[in-house]
């Protein structure tokens, strides 16, 4: 799927197609990367220190964000993490990472877009996902075409036709399996409120579809056997899941056990912290950012069912294992374990991503994945750690000083009635047997817990038990 030729990536950038690399030109003229003074503006004027790393992806799907950004007011946030589950969708199972020898990972996302009434939470995923519906929907014309053929043959009747797809959204749990058996390469759920998607939880069996939920995450086998139908078994899964939700009911995906059966903490929360105001605007944006936006993920979309092993470069693999290797091993709240231990598997499948768009858009391979593309996962765990710890905060419903750890309640007795942020690091963080007793992210996490604290003033607090 060649690109098309005539965009620039800005009105300053060289002439050539939009997906060749930025960085290279700009390096060589000595010119600015107006992609870059873009998302430095935005981490200093934004008032949150957890901006959507917009950097992750290629010029051109920054080039894109921002305009989108600019000028229908969308969250980078939802821009960016609709164009992560859209690129998801588009490879499917097409590619897998090949961590090490026996250990293969695939790039399906569960993401939950939070926001508040009139955000345009489901514009931003609309306007992300429009290439794969042009996709289905072309799809969905060839199949009626084909099944017309089908009912008005009398003899030497076809094979029934199956109908093919990237995205299902109103189904049962059965439906879905078979829709799956049918699209080998994989499905993503589209919900444009994922709140129905939880309540059909149970609705048709009470076999525990959040279990099975698990499962399709992990990517293992699933199988369903019925007397009255024909049994149907995958045995290796594809399902990603995206939608929208509203702040207030945030609370429902942490209830009938989601919260403790590691359900929610598959889930990536994209949460802006500062949301923008809609204000409607006449301007319109150049219609080649569609047309290369559509050629990205064609390209993604056009490769082979069959999968293709990609592994981390030696440099990225060392990178990535002593990351992990050096990730917190006590951790504050009992949540945090559990966030933390997921999402750093989703950084092997943010990296596939990562890489597969640089290849689609910059032409870098699609046979290793580079150290540069590891180190933007990363960048993503930090992004969705906060958010998810954010939602958590806001979902769960604590007895405190009972439910507190002695950890929590042994800092929370050292400290002073007023302290400074400063202080109570020292004091929070002092070394046990040479190791600090927490962080001093975990100590400013324990800080947002407004039943055991109370913000005076900037850096100053106020103990209430």
């Amino acid at each position: 799927m060649s690109l098309n030729k005539k965009s620039p990536i800005t009105s300053e950038s060289n002439k050539g197609d939009l997906c060749n690399s930025q960085n290279k030109y700009t390096e060589k003229n000595g010119i600015i990367d107006l992609q870059d003074l873009e998302f430095d503006s935005i981490k200093l004027t934004n008032e949150e220190d957890n901006v959507f790393p917009v950097d992750v992806f290629p010029k051109a799907i920054q080039e894109i964000i921002f305009k989108v950004s600019d000028i229908y007011q969308f969250s980078i946030d939802y821009l960016g993490s609709g164009i992560l589950s859209a690129a998801s969708t588009a490879i499917g199972k097409s590619y897998k990472a090949n961590v090490k020898k026996g250990w293969e990972e695939k790039c399906n996302l569960f993401m939950v877009i939070v926001g508040r009434p009139g955000d345009s939470k489901s514009h931003a995923l609309s306007f992300c996902y429009k290439p794969i519906q042009n996709h289905d929907k072309k799809l969905f014309v060839d199949y009626e075409n084909e099944i017309s053929v089908y009912e008005e043959a009398t003899e030497n009747k076809p094979k029934r036709p199956i109908l093919n797809k990237l995205l299902i959204s109103d189904f049962t749990p059965e439906a879905l399996l078979l829709s799956h058996y049918h699209n080998k390469r994989g499905l993503t759920i589209y919900a444009d409120e994922l709140l129905s998607w939880l309540k059909n939880f149970n609705r048709y069996s009470s076999s525990g579809e959040a279990e099975t939920y698990l499962s399709l995450w992990s990517g293992t086998t699933v199988s369903i056997d019925r007397a009255t139908s024909k049994s149907i078994r995958i045995d290796d899964t594809f399902i990603g899941v995206v939608g929208s939700t509203q702040i207030g009911v945030l609370k429902e995906f942490s209830k009938e056990g989601r919260n403790v059966n590691g359900f929610i903490d598959r889930l990536l929360f994209v949460y802006p912290s500062n949301p923008l105001r809609i204000k409607w605007n006449n301007t319109k944006i150049d219609p080649r950012l569609f047309s290369n936006y559509n050629a990205i993920l064609d390209k993604l979309i056009n490769k082979s069912e069959e999968p293709k092993l990609i592994p981390f470069n030696k440099d990225a693999q060392e990178f990535l294992f002593a990351w992990q290797n050096n990730r917190p091993e006590d951790y504050l709240f009992d949540y945090e374990r559990g966030i933390d231990i997921k999402l750093q598997q989703y950084v092997i499948r943010f990296a596939i991503i990562i890489q597969l768009l640089h290849h689609a858009s910059d032409g870098e391979s699609d046979s290793i994945i580079s150290l540069k593309n590891t180190k933007k996962a990363i960048l993503l765990f930090d992004y969705f750690l906060k958010t998810a710890l954010r939602v958590r905060e806001e979902t769960t419903q604590r007895n405190y000083l009972e439910s507190l750890t002695k950890l929590q309640l042994d800092i929370l007795n050292d400290l002073p009635k007023e302290f400074g942020t400063g202080q109570g690091v020292k004091i929070a963080c002092k070394k046990e047997n040479g190791k600090p007793r927490i962080s001093e992210r975990q100590f400013k996490t324990y800080l947002n817990d407004r039943k055991l604290f109370t913000k005076l003033e900037r850096g100053k607090y106020l103990k209430k038990l």
